[in-house]
């Protein structure tokens, strides 16, 4: 299984993971044979790329840290939850963000992760583009969780961390449709706008029955920064609460791998280039350390150019050593002519390879 983008996607391929809609109805099955009628329904929906099968790698199996329909009920679950306060009337003494299946949803993440926690994120979540705000929730809570589970957090910590950083974002049911999805760059009036979404969520959760101050403070404090540019009150590293910490770089990171209005997503490794440049003075760096060790820069099925000319696929990961996996050579030259003795290279043991770039 290998994920491409949809503009190589190809009539004829099998899709190894099923294609989901923003309610989480299956649009595409695992194991359909693309046809040129869904690249084009694709496209429209806002759909980028895609896991296909791939012969080459077919010993090569892939886990997700949680169960894809833990995923999925968690994205439904946040969606319902930003519709209900977006209703008329909701902002009164209370909010229900239906507790129950907050408190619920929590305990299934926390529970699989750690049962998984030696995995490495592999998985790129596929979405719309209309469905980002609530796969970003959970892909954040997931991320953050799994470093605070490697950190040795407990049960408790976990829960509270797991709980702000599934409803981090849900101060921007204050912000007009027009400026989250605007196609171009912000306006800085337009960005004072978005800037006052973690105390108006901070506000929503305060009367919220689920109302803990640290869980609080991830949803307040998740864009402050350790040199104190960040917002809303430009905190400095002292201030800011450890698990606020956890959570902003969980947020950064899925933000620069997802697709936006105003740009195209970037590549893990480009994003964990630029996370590991922020080091220190954006972000904390022993959690920052922590969290590139939970992520592959190069995920399984990518197509990576190494330094002495040969290509190949990535089949697995090194933990702690996210720049360097392991490569399964396929590929010659710059024409990428056919290896005449493919073989599998271990990039944490050969140090005098380096990947050069990425096939898209």
């Amino acid at each position: 299984m290998r994920k491409i983008s949809l503009e190589i996607a190809r009539p004829g391929m099998i899709l190894a993971k099923p294609v989901l809609g923003s309610t989480g109805q299956i649009l595409l099955k695992s194991g359909v044979e693309i046809k040129p009628q869904y690249i084009s329904y694709l496209q429209r929906l806002g759909v980028n790329d895609l896991y296909v099968r791939d012969d080459r790698i077919q010993d090569v199996v892939v886990s997700d840290v949680i169960k894809a329909e833990t995923r999925h009920e968690a994205r439904l679950l946040v969606k319902r939850i930003m519709s209900n306060l977006q209703s008329p009337g909701c902002q009164v003494k209370s909010i229900n963000i239906q507790d129950k299946e907050v408190v619920k949803t929590v305990n299934r993440i926390i529970e699989e992760l750690i049962n998984n926690k030696d995995l490495i994120v592999q998985l790129v979540d596929i979405r719309t583009k209309d469905d980002y705000l609530f796969a970003h929730s959970v892909n954040c809570a997931v991320l953050a969780t799994l470093v605070a589970v490697k950190m040795n957090y407990d049960q408790k910590t976990l829960k509270l961390l797991a709980t702000g950083s599934l409803l981090h974002d849900i101060g921007l049911v204050t912000v007009p449709e027009h400026i989250l999805k605007k196609p171009d760059e912000l306006t800085e009036d337009e960005f004072e706008t978005i800037k006052k979404h973690p105390e108006y969520g901070f506000a929503i959760f305060k009367k919220s029955p689920l109302f803990n101050a640290r869980a609080g403070a991830v949803i307040l404090q998740h864009h402050e920064r350790c040199n104190g540019r960040g917002y809303p009150r430009g905190l400095k590293s002292e201030r800011i609460n450890n698990l606020a910490k956890i959570v902003s770089i969980a947020d950064a990171y899925d933000a620069m791998t997802s697709e936006k209005f105003h740009r195209q997503s970037y590549y893990p490794h480009q994003a964990v280039e630029m996370l590991m440049s922020m080091g220190g003075e954006y972000f904390d760096m022993a959690i920052l350390h922590h969290f590139l060790s939970t992520i592959a820069a190069y995920p399984v099925g990518f197509h990576v150019f190494l330094s002495n000319g040969e290509s190949g696929l990535v089949i697995a990961n090194n933990p702690g050593m996210t720049l360097r996996p392991v490569v399964r050579v396929l590929y010659t030259g710059e024409d990428m002519a056919p290896h005449p003795e493919p073989y599998d290279v271990d990039l944490s043991q050969e140090l005098d390879l380096t990947i050069t770039g990425i096939h898209a």
